[in-house]
């Protein structure tokens, strides 16, 4: 799933924003508002659940990891 980070998303309940933010928000949520968060866009897949988006946070923060 190649995904732009900087690609115009919308994150329920908290507004449009860039898929980046959108991802490092529902990742600050209380766990409670975590399993609702949903992000939806323009591209397939149309809509990332919570799952979803913690995958893409955590390759997105090993892709920025310095390697040893």
């Amino acid at each position: 799933m190649a995904i732009d980070p900087e690609e115009l998303v919308t994150l329920t309940n908290h507004g449009t924003m860039k898929l980046r933010s959108a991802v490092a928000r529902a990742m600050t949520l209380l766990p409670k508002e975590r399993r609702r968060a949903t992000i939806v866009r323009k591209g397939e897949p149309a809509m990332l659940n919570f799952e979803q988006i913690k995958d893409l946070a955590a390759r997105w923060e090993q892709q920025l990891a310095p390697s040893e």
